[in-house]
């Protein structure tokens, strides 16, 4: 089996974090498949898997022309695009939707909603198989959408040794961009009740909050700094109005550190009993529960603890074998 692709976002966030655990986890199966990633020059491709240079404006009628002009030429028994941008192309077709916040959720860019709704709908009635990573997004594409043979194959994380280190200034952490949908503002909002601990904002800008007494915004930050920056915290912070999966949890439950998420249906089927969940609208909710873990040991310890033992659900061997297990059914 030849399976394409679309890498073009392998170096990003998000989906660039899907894109790359689930390459790295097909190549882990070791079942003789070929598969090649469309991406830039440059990009960080797995060894084992053939790179076939190609770029394209993200969001735009040229991707999906060029994008689908080179899955023709590469003889590929199917194609997988990683995001609801779907080529033109005569390779059958799998696709992976992550969520539809750009449907439930205002966006800075108006036009984004329609875009959205247009390319999404598209994807699902060209896919032969539509992937998401929970449960919460497959039953909305499912009842909002009219999706079929949808599939839900769980983001991975990278196995992590040992438990968090102890910090001599107490800190909270928030990692992720700054979309509306986030929720920044009533976590610093939540946060000025909360003393003797810092609030440290990793993945954007957030320049509004520069120079706050006992903010620090780090901005992006290689994976070894953040990986000691989820060691040392006293809990991330995840007050998302709507998420579809939620890996910054994920990742600080592979730590061991503690979680505050908000009842987002999706962000709940991730963590369980490893978080403690609020109403992402009640901001005196998200201080109290701040305090709470502040101040209590030996929940933190708990939640760290839970947090482990959830984590190890969630491998990108496991994602790859359902993907691969589908992409066969897609030959059959």
């Amino acid at each position: 089996m030849r399976v394409g692709i679309d890498a073009r976002k392998i170096a990003d966030f998000g989906i660039g974090t899907y894109i790359r655990g689930l390459l790295g986890g097909l190549v882990e199966l070791g079942a003789g498949d070929e598969y090649v990633a469309f991406a830039p020059a440059g990009a960080p491709i797995p060894s084992g898997v053939e790179h076939v240079v190609i770029d394209a404006p993200h969001y735009s009628v040229r991707e999906l022309l060029v994008v689908g002009r080179a899955a023709d030429r590469a003889r590929l028994d199917v194609f997988h695009a990683p995001h609801y941008v779907v080529p033109f192309t005569r390779v059958p077709l799998v696709v992976t939707i992550h969520d539809l916040i750009h449907l439930h959720q205002p966006m800075r860019n108006p036009l984004a909603p329609l875009y959205a709704r247009t390319m999404i709908r598209r994807a699902i009635h060209r896919s032969r198989s539509v992937f998401t990573v929970t449960n919460a997004v497959k039953a909305q594409l499912e009842q909002e959408l009219g999706a079929k043979n949808v599939l839900v194959t769980p983001n991975g994380v990278t196995p992590l040794r040992g438990t968090p280190r102890n910090s001599e200034e107490p800190f909270f952490l928030y990692v992720g961009n700054d979309k509306p949908h986030k929720n920044v503002d009533a976590l610093v909002a939540a946060y000025a009740s909360v003393p003797d601990a810092r609030l440290i904002l990793v993945g954007g800008s957030f320049d509004r909050f520069r120079g706050r007494e006992r903010i620090e915004v780090r901005g992006f930050v290689s994976d070894d700094e953040l990986s000691s920056l989820y060691r040392g915290a006293l809990a991330l912070v995840m007050p998302s109005l709507e998420e579809g999966f939620g890996l910054p949890a994920l990742e600080a439950m592979a730590h061991g550190t503690a979680v505050i998420a908000s009842r987002d249906a999706a962000l709940m089927e991730v963590t369980g009993d490893a978080a403690l969940h609020i109403d992402a609208r009640d901001v005196s909710m998200l201080a109290d529960a701040m305090l709470r873990v502040a101040r209590d040991g030996e929940l933190r310890a708990q939640l760290g603890a839970n947090g482990i033992e959830r984590a190890r659900l969630f491998t990108w061997k496991r994602c790859a074998e359902r993907t691969r297990d589908a992409y066969l059914a897609t030959l059959s």
